[in-house]
């Protein structure tokens, strides 16, 4: 990790922070330089008060905060959908370009082997993660090109309905619809071509559905989960096991609204979610999924994911081992893209 912030941690939990290879399976930052130019590969520092919305992460921060991968958010529109496909593609050749413009920094690995190497090379390994079936424009030709531009795993819906799934919030939400038939299919050409299938914002029919329906892992990218905070962003411990039983993880999201009473709070209040998924379905299938640049309010005392060593230094307080710690740092996710993605 390079030392940028003097961050109020023990020396055993920065050594067991920078000796793990830690994922983050889902960050937003390319919706501020898709509307705003942001620029990624410089340190940016968010002037605003409680660090609100945007500003959370960049290049020099992620390497600050000891990051080894990161899923970038592919964001597409739905309500352009003849444009979508291509609009996806944009966004995949944008993430290529952080590997352009800074190749001494980041690189594109999309298998376990390929994020371990860049580790090995002092690189973040970067791969794209596409909010909402949507953005395939309504076909699974593209799967492939797609995987090949660094894409690795599809959320089946965002906040509309699509031609394969419902949301679980948004226009046209419906708990009880389950996956088309189209949906069927995307969770077979998705395990095909060993893509991750992401339940993140899927309702719990289609959630339900697509666990029975996939044969390989599946994931939820960024979530709480209902029985450390009942939210209507979360799932309850049937979904969690549902996801294990597959083999997949579940990635507790960082935004205090999901995960307590009230739209500010500290870390602790993801640790809470991330000791409940222990204890409904074990160490092995729990993740984080930062939705850093997502539109949210990060944790008061983790503003940005140069932070991060701060939920290492959380985790241990609570009584965590260190084994659990690095499995949902990512030792879970990393086992994952192995048995998923190569």
């Amino acid at each position: 990790m390079k030392k940028g912030l003097d961050l109020q941690v023990s020396s055993e939990a920065r050594a067991l922070h920078d000796d793990t290879l830690i994922v983050d399976l889902h960050c937003d930052t390319m919706l501020g330089q898709t509307f705003l130019g942001y620029d990624p590969t410089r340190r940016h520092q968010n002037r605003l008060w409680g660090s609100p919305l945007l500003f959370h992460a960049d290049i020099p921060r992620m390497q600050e905060g000891g990051v080894g991968a990161v899923a970038l958010g592919v964001v597409v529109s739905p309500l352009r959908r003849k444009s979508a496909a291509p609009t996806t593609r944009r966004r995949l050749e944008m993430m290529a370009g952080w590997a352009q413009a800074a190749p001494e920094d980041v690189v594109l690995a999309g298998t376990r082997a390929e994020i371990e190497e860049a580790r090995a090379s002092g690189r973040i390994a970067l791969f794209g993660g596409l909010e909402g079936a949507h953005g395939l424009g309504g076909t699974l030709d593209n799967l492939q090109e797609f995987r090949d531009l660094g894409l690795r795993y599809v959320t089946l819906a965002h906040f509309t309905p699509n031609k394969a799934a419902t949301p679980s919030a948004g226009w046209g939400a419906d708990p009880d619809a389950p996956l088309t038939d189209f949906g069927r299919q995307l969770v077979e050409a998705l395990n095909e071509h060993r893509m991750l299938v992401d339940l993140a914002h899927v309702n719990r029919a289609g959630f339900m559905d697509a666990c029975e329906h996939s044969k390989a892992p599946v994931v939820v990218s960024h979530t709480g989960v209902a029985g450390a905070y009942d939210s209507w962003r979360n799932i309850d411990d049937a979904q969690l096991r549902a996801v294990a039983d597959t083999g997949g993880v579940v990635a507790i999201i960082f935004a205090p609204i999901f995960l307590g009473p009230s739209i500010r709070g500290p870390v602790s209040l993801a640790v809470d979610h991330i000791r409940h998924v222990i204890s409904v379905v074990g160490e092995d299938h729990v993740a984080v999924g930062s939705d850093f640049d997502g539109f949210i309010l990060p944790p008061t005392d983790l503003p940005d994911i140069a932070h991060l060593p701060v939920l290492t230094q959380c985790m241990l307080e609570s009584g965590m081992t260190e084994t659990q710690i690095r499995k949902c740092l990512g030792g879970n996710t990393l086992r994952l893209f192995g048995d998923v993605c190569g």
